[in-house]
């Protein structure tokens, strides 16, 4: 056991407008939100840029199956990109069988797919 380890927190991208995110991602716009996650409404802790907020997981299709995962206010700015491409079917079992409360936590599970 490494008692003075702390792991990385998971990379994520800050968008300050939904147009600067759908600028930097139009194969996945925000307006195409499929699903979102809200911790049974009670919103995601922001431990990320530790914001005071909370926030609700939107799930963006960019395809057939694929598509990005980010996090907003409701549907607000900022937007917090989680993760680039990933299958959305997975993403979405993942977060609800884990349901994470913080967007690192979520972010980290997400990340799962790249390892």
């Amino acid at each position: 056991m490494n008692v003075g380890h702390r792991e990385k927190s998971a990379p994520f991208a800050v968008f300050e407008s939904i147009a600067d995110y759908d600028l930097a991602y139009p194969q996945a716009p925000h307006h195409a939100r499929a699903r979102s996650f809200s911790c049974a409404a009670a919103g995601l802790w922001d431990d990320l840029t530790v914001s005071g907020y909370k926030y609700t997981l939107d799930f963006l299709p960019s395809g057939e199956h694929e598509g990005v995962v980010v996090a907003t206010r409701w549907g607000k700015p900022p937007i917090l990109l989680l993760t680039g491409q990933v299958r959305l079917s997975w993403a979405w079992e993942v977060i609800t069988k884990a349901w994470p409360t913080t967007l690192d936590s979520a972010a980290r599970l997400l990340r799962a797919a790249d390892e």
